[in-house]
């Protein structure tokens, strides 16, 4: 069977009318089966018995004839009439089959019926299972979750699959408001008080009318704007709105292009950069867009995988998607943290801390730009040690030019 003949008989094996269709035929056809093998004995026990009956020189030449039906067919038909089925459709013999075919439905009915209420209420219980968990999510209860069960058809284990991820979806979303609720309130006061308060020092003559000061000032301003920035980015993204001026573009002079925006603060910390991407390597997506997400991901190891030394980032094509990774020496994120690093405002306590000047969007703001070019972004930790972002974008439009 070729590759798309297997992948269509695979797609139409997990839809439920086939997988419903094929065990009412079954059933069908098993009735039929009882009742016809029943009949076929019965038939068969019938003439046994008539043969029997037969004098032994008539059996004797029935058996002659029956080798070679048409040397002498009258006469074969003349003995069956006779001694055989010359009676069959008398009303006694009627009587007998239809009582017979009657014993055989009623011992056919209940096999029929004991596994048609086998099958609906296998069926019904993995429906309540999904009823149930769709319930308590519709009446806000977000942890619920649809319990697998044994010898589920493919396409209720599908949807039981669906909904469950959907749960998770909106139980991590109601998560994230009610964290970011007051987080954005803290976030947005933060920089906005230490501003005003500086700026009430100047007015009252703590501070001098220095440039110093206001340096300082504008950066809790800028700070601000990053940060209001980075949410309307985000809403803009869930509500389906950011706009992609997509572009045909090399990757590698992206990429170069934001390691060299980062190379002040490579040569402050100290900390080297390697890059490892071929030169031809076309994409079509936002190149301002993803250059941000990228340069989030080298800003994030920057600021907590400092004490690795390193930073490597390498991007090839694999299976039809553009893979970039990020990978540091540092301390990589522990074990329980790995689902919750992509979190609006979440901050690890021992290395996200607010004085690291990082507001807890970073993550999400790459993630949700990865989304939007139909790709994704995901966080894992190497075996060596460190930290390694991994981001996949779907390489429509990017056919390889040159070597």
């Amino acid at each position: 069977m070729s590759a798309p003949l297997h992948a269509h008989a695979h797609s139409r094996a997990r839809q439920l009318w086939y997988w419903i269709s094929l065990r009412m035929i079954a059933l069908a056809l098993l009735a039929a089966l009882l009742v016809g093998t029943g009949m076929w004995l019965r038939f068969f026990w019938w003439e046994a018995r008539l043969r029997e009956r037969i004098p032994d020189a008539i059996l004797n030449e029935l058996k002659r004839l029956e080798n070679d039906p048409y040397a002498d067919a009258e006469r074969l038909r003349q003995i069956y009439g006779q001694y055989l089925y010359g009676d069959y459709f008398t009303p006694e013999v009627l009587q007998a089959d239809l009582l017979w075919f009657s014993l055989l439905v009623l011992i056919a009915l209940p096999l029929i019926v004991g596994a048609g209420l086998m099958l609906s209420l296998r069926l019904s219980r993995h429906l309540d299972a999904v009823a149930v968990a769709a319930r308590r999510i519709a009446a806000g209860d977000f942890s619920a979750r649809a319990l697998s069960c044994k010898q589920v058809p493919a396409a209720l284990d599908d949807l039981m699959r669906d909904v469950n991820e959907m749960a998770e979806r909106l139980e991590r979303r109601e998560r994230e408001l009610h964290a970011s609720s007051a987080a954005i309130a803290h976030e947005l006061r933060t920089p906005l008080t230490a501003a005003k308060a500086r700026l009430q020092g100047i007015m009252d003559g703590i501070f001098d009318h220095s440039p110093q000061q206001f340096s300082m000032i504008m950066r809790q301003l800028d700070q601000l704007n990053r940060l209001i920035s980075d949410l309307y980015l985000l809403s803009l993204v869930s509500a389906g709105q950011l706009a992609l001026v997509r572009s045909q573009f090399l990757l590698r002079p992206l990429l170069e292009e934001r390691l060299a925006w980062a190379a002040p603060s490579l040569r402050l910390l100290p900390m080297s950069a390697a890059l490892y991407c071929c030169e031809h390597l076309p994409l079509n997506a936002d190149r301002d867009r993803l250059g941000q997400a990228i340069s989030i991901l080298i800003d994030n190891a920057l600021r907590y995988a400092a004490s690795g030394k390193l930073l490597t980032i390498s991007a090839g094509l694999h299976d039809g998607q553009i893979h970039i990774d990020v990978e540091d020496d540092g301390p990589g994120f522990a074990p329980e943290h790995l689902e919750l690093a992509c979190d609006r405002f979440w901050r690890a306590e021992h290395s996200r801390s607010r004085h690291a000047g990082g507001s807890g969007l970073g993550l999400a703001v790459a993630v949700a730009i990865c989304e939007a070019h139909g790709g994704k972004l995901s966080v894992h930790n190497r075996p060596a040690g460190g930290a390694r972002m991994h981001l996949e974008l779907p390489a429509e439009g990017t056919a390889p030019q040159g070597a």
